[in-house]
């Protein structure tokens, strides 16, 4: 089930919402986080009910590991171990084992048959979260946690298909807090408008702009350079609008449901190097890789080399974690390396303004979202071969259609006097405009947290929050998946 659908905003969030809190005013409160669960599987089941089998097993199995490993005080490295392994069995053989297979038959020349396996949604979040879980619980960090409390960690369905990925720490406490219960209205006023401010995150901007760059990594047309350097900010943009609209909306919903869920995004293009940006893009994930792969791995104590050695090797799992295959690999590791260079000249980059070094990161981050996007070298280097080689052509105004339809050509139907050459430069025009406020809104505008989280709400800003919610309701009609569901 999709947030930007009908059946989600006006059948299936107002009845979890009025049953959820009224079963806790009938004091029931067990019954209430167990009707939270029962949505949270149908959220999940709702198009491929097979899935949830995986769902429902993986909880089962976690948690019988976790009540063995708090009872048992002999063989809890084995027991964890074990539990640990699992878990990444079923994501490798979901999402990475055609990959292998592949790669074998290619390096190895065996003849090896790949399957035609559907990656279930989420299996990325929901498995890696209950290996952090599984690992805290060996080391004893974890409480004393019921079933039905622990089923909901994992499947409260704000936050499980696409994050942000939440640690139990986070999360089951607030469970626990009966305090909680009841209907916050100025938590819930916060809801509603981080949830309307990520749904139109992801049905004005993000997917208009992923219009673009849809239609630019087809392969259905050759691009000129311009073309091609559109083409490549608009998956930046895309990519930015959809994932932080995800997370906006998930905020949204738990504090809907009177819960905070941590932030994912901070304005990550307004970062002034590589190292700020990853503190401020999917924050959720870079503090798991921290915690659960870099500190192991020894982090930044056992030397410089050490250092570098074990950034490479997060940013590489980072990665393969994203998709199953070389280029998010080749993402992941350009992006190590970038962290590696501004680490070894940290001092000296620091002198260079902030302007500059800003420009440097952002354009570093569209040029390595091109391995991401094109998914394969292949089209990556089509693209860049676009850019440094297209020349100037006329390929604009087929961009400017895809992202705004026929709106453009419909207004100029009506003015006769337009001659056929003056669209063409509309469409420039146009597009140029549009890029212009884009790039100011992610540069210089406030946060989704600084306009939800406001206390002094002016009078207009509500009938503007109708507005959003009213047009992004709108283009239910071409619903879109957002794009980490791939992932």
């Amino acid at each position: 089930m999709l947030f930007n659908s009908q059946i989600f905003i006006f059948i299936f969030l107002p009845v979890v919402l009025v049953a959820y809190y009224g079963l806790h005013k009938l004091g029931v409160h067990t019954l209430a986080k167990a009707a939270l669960i029962i949505a949270s599987f149908i959220f999940y089941g709702y198009n491929h009910p097979r899935y949830l089998i995986i769902l429902v097993c993986s909880i089962i199995v976690n948690y019988a590991a976790y009540i063995m490993l708090r009872k048992l005080r002999t063989g809890r490295t084995v027991i964890a171990s074990i539990a640990v392994i699992a878990n990444i069995a079923v994501i490798f053989y979901f999402k990475y084992f055609n990959f292998f297979i592949t790669n074998s038959n290619r390096f190895l020349h065996t003849d090896w048959t790949t399957r035609n396996i559907l990656l279930p949604l989420g299996i990325s979040f929901f498995t890696f979260q209950q290996v952090s879980f599984i690992v805290d619980a060996y080391k004893g960090e974890t409480g004393e946690y019921g079933l039905i409390d622990y089923a909901l960690f994992v499947s409260f369905f704000p936050q499980l298909v696409a994050g942000p990925i939440v640690l139990h720490n986070q999360l089951i406490s607030q469970f626990q807090d009966d305090n909680r219960y009841k209907l916050d209205m100025n938590r819930f006023g916060e809801g509603i408008r981080y949830f309307v401010i990520g749904l139109f995150k992801k049905t004005m901007m993000a997917d208009a702009w992923g219009r673009i760059a849809d239609l630019g990594y087809s392969g259905e047309m050759s691009w000129d350079s311009p073309s091609a350097a559109l083409i490549i900010l608009a998956y930046t943009l895309q990519i930015y609008f959809d994932f932080s609209g995800y997370s906006d909306m998930a905020i949204g919903l738990g504090k809907m449901l009177g819960f905070e869920l941590p932030k994912n995004f901070n304005m990550p293009n307004k970062a002034k190097d590589i190292s700020e940006f990853w503190k401020r893009w999917h924050m959720t994930m870079t503090g798991f890789f921290t915690k659960y792969v870099y500190f192991p791995l020894g982090g930044n104590r056992k030397g410089k080399v050490r250092t570098y050695l074990n950034t490479m090797i997060v940013f590489a799992v980072s990665g393969l974690w994203h998709g199953a295959g070389w280029a998010f690999v080749e993402w992941g590791m350009l992006h190590g390396a970038a962290l590696c260079f501004h680490r070894l000249f940290k001092e000296k980059i620091s002198r260079i303004p902030g302007v500059i070094t800003g420009a440097v990161t952002f354009v570093f981050v569209n040029f390595a979202w091109v391995l991401f996007r094109a998914e394969g070298i292949y089209k990556a280097k089509m693209m860049f071969r676009y850019l440094l080689f297209g020349g100037i052509g006329d390929s604009i105004p087929a961009l400017c259609k895809a992202f705004t339809g026929d709106n453009i050509s419909t207004v100029f139907k009506y003015i006769p006097s337009l001659s056929g050459s003056i669209p063409v430069a509309y469409s420039y025009i146009y597009m140029t405009l549009a890029t212009v406020v884009t790039l100011l809104i992610i540069w210089f505008a406030p946060s989704s947290h600084e306009i939800a989280m406001k206390k002094d709400i002016k009078a207009w800003e509500g009938p503007m929050y109708a507005f959003m919610a009213i047009v992004s309701i709108m283009t239910f009609m071409n619903v879109s998946t957002f794009l980490y569901f791939n992932f």
